[in-house]
């Protein structure tokens, strides 16, 4: 069974990876510091799971499986 993530997680991670892309990688503990920095302060367990999907489309992103980081 896959991690269950609230539609308000996906909403604010794919805004991160619109607008800060160029500075997320694959790495969890580089996004979890660039999800820190952009967003206003918010629990540990919510920047986390937002950092882990962050990192889940990136790595999308590289497999080819998403074209286009403007149309999430």
């Amino acid at each position: 069974m896959g991690n269950v993530r609230t539609s308000q997680i996906k909403k604010l991670a794919k805004q991160i990876v619109r607008d800060f892309h160029d500075q997320l990688n694959l790495d969890f503990q580089n996004n979890k510091h660039v999800v820190e920095q952009v967003c206003s302060p918010m629990t540990k367990h919510m920047r986390n799971r937002i950092a882990g999907y962050v990192t889940r489309i990136m790595r999308k992103f590289q497999d080819k499986t998403i074209q286009v980081l403007e149309e999430l």
